[in-house]
């Protein structure tokens, strides 16, 4: 049974999530353990290879391989998340909290750590990415970045979220001709102008929710 692996987060500079996750990824895996042949001082990078070059050294035959420096990550850290829509921290699985210890030493640009055990379940809307058209309204003005009208303004008319296409008007154009796009091509320019909260209106359910939800064990506490 293969050991059982947790997920501990780091904080990073803001916009340097890649860059840290470059380095943390060399330091597991792009080290490897290096052996030497105790006769001739010649290198491997596994103890197997040493062996079999010893029985034809010619310095030497008998005796057993000398470790010269192990990748203590290598094998231990099983994944590095780095979610697109959750900046400054990046999260490391591996067996042990000891491990992030030792694949973010020196590291620059890490911040810190957050104390304890990260779940699956308070990322895991951060690893699944938006869908294409969420965040664009009806009226809201968008600019269209592909296609045979690249560059050009229009209103949105409607959404197709199952789609994930809008129905759009170009702005310029002398004539109302909708055009269908796909939401992966439009931009998000101005939002449709909404009309005035009263400063009485009570916060919603789903606002409620969230605050109740926002326990003293919560990741997001602990941070």
């Amino acid at each position: 049974m293969p050991p059982r692996t947790s997920i501990y987060a780091v904080r990073t500079t803001i916009g340097q999530e890649k860059g840290v996750t470059d380095l943390i990824t060399t330091a597991v895996i792009g080290e490897t353990d290096v052996w030497e042949c105790p006769f001739c001082k010649e290198q491997f990078s596994t103890k197997k290879d040493t062996k079999t070059h010893m029985k034809k050294c010619k310095k030497g035959k008998d005796g057993e391989p000398n470790l010269v420096s192990q990748n203590q990550l290598l094998g231990r850290v099983k994944a590095i998340l780095v979610p697109e829509t959750l900046r400054g921290y990046v999260f490391i699985e591996t067996q042990e909290f000891r491990d992030v210890e030792i694949a973010i030493s020196g590291v620059p640009h890490v911040r810190g750590r957050v104390g304890g055990k990260v779940t699956l379940e308070e990322i895991d809307k951060f690893l699944v990415p938006k869908p294409a058209a969420e965040g664009i309204s009806i009226d809201d003005v968008v600019e269209i970045i592909s296609g045979p009208f690249n560059g050009e303004r229009a209103k949105v008319s409607r959404v197709d979220s199952a789609k994930e296409e809008l129905i759009l008007e170009l702005l310029d154009s002398p004539y109302t001709i909708p055009v269908r796009v796909h939401a992966d091509f439009a931009k998000l320019v101005e939002k449709a102008k909404s009309e005035p909260k009263d400063e009485d209106t009570e916060e919603s359910d789903d606002d409620k929710v969230e605050d109740d939800s926002l326990d003293d064990d919560s990741f997001w506490a602990r941070d």
